[in-house]
């Protein structure tokens, strides 16, 4: 019996990790025990004027630390965290829409405007759909891809929605030519093993993956 060809896809250039807290340690005691933020004794390493901008941008920065991610990996500029963000509210690029009864409803980063965010630093930057099978090829080709996945893939919890997360794929495993894992840097990672270059069970990414992707080259 021929044994199963294992192929791990990786790309050719290191990709650093951050998370969208300050102290990656306290992610599970932040997100899953609810520790105030302004409780981070390195909030100021993000850049924020004070506490409370950095307790903002903590639920919300998913995006722009995969921005930063790819960004650097690339050798362009090295902006803090909510450096990033201000840009990219600034741009329109995190949306937030008013509701008739003048509330706000918080929709997110939009896909397009962090695109051109990243094109502006020189990199090609396409937001677009994508199949599982297209973002193994973008690996195959050395793009980094920004992936839209529900926060629920990277912890051990049941998946109960698409999308919603942002989280960079830097590699992919392979049996046979058939896609078995993604690994991904997860910047709302609970633990170290669920932060750089985490492992996702294909089936679990696709259950939580809402079909758009961020692609990024050199």
């Amino acid at each position: 019996m021929t044994e199963p060809v294992l192929e791990t896809v990786r790309l050719p250039y290191a990709v650093p990790y951050y998370a969208q807290i300050a102290s990656p340690e306290l992610a599970e005691a932040i997100f899953v025990h609810g520790m105030d933020p302004a409780q981070d004794p390195r909030w100021a390493e993000s850049g924020a004027e004070n506490h409370q901008e950095y307790a903002y941008w903590v639920e919300r920065a998913c995006g722009v630390a995969c921005l930063k991610m790819c960004v650097e990996a690339a050798g362009g500029p090295l902006l803090s965290l909510v450096a990033w963000a201000r840009l990219g509210l600034a741009r329109g690029g995190y949306l937030i829409r008013q509701n008739a009864d003048g509330s706000q409803h918080e929709v997110g980063w939009v896909h397009g405007a962090l695109a051109e965010m990243v094109h502006e630093t020189g990199l090609m930057a396409e937001a677009r759909p994508a199949s599982l099978d297209e973002i193994l090829a973008y690996l195959r080709l050395g793009k980094m891809v920004i992936v839209s996945v529900s926060y629920e893939v990277g912890d051990d919890l049941p998946i109960t929605r698409q999308g919603g997360h942002l989280m960079v794929v830097t590699g992919a495993e392979c049996v046979d030519g058939r896609l078995r894992a993604f690994y991904v840097n997860n910047p709302s990672g609970r633990r170290a093993e669920l932060q750089a270059g985490a492992r996702l069970q294909v089936d679990r990414f696709a259950a939580a993956y809402s079909g758009r992707v961020i692609v990024i080259g050199l």
